[in-house]
């Protein structure tokens, strides 16, 4: 569950679709371990890649499309429409 007051449904409605599963904290996660986050309640969100070998800063006005875009190619998804 999302702590944060105005979430990001729109990502994470698509991610979950895509077969990323929420965390205790909160987190999307993908089956190789990379993990999609709201960082705040302005909208801004992370993503982190297995193992915090890279993360991505996304401010709150980057489109869903974006975010999700990277999400599924950092996890090595393909995005389908």
């Amino acid at each position: 569950m999302n702590e944060f007051g105005n979430p990001r449904n729109d990502v994470r409605e698509a991610l979950a679709r895509a077969g990323w599963r929420e965390d205790s904290r909160g987190r999307l996660a993908a089956v190789d371990g990379t993990v999609w986050a709201e960082v705040n309640d302005l909208r801004d969100s992370g993503l982190d890649a297995p193992g915090a070998a890279w993360s991505v800063h996304f401010d709150s006005d980057v489109p869903a499309a974006v975010i999700v875009a990277a999400c599924l190619a950092a996890a090595g998804q393909e995005a389908t429409r």
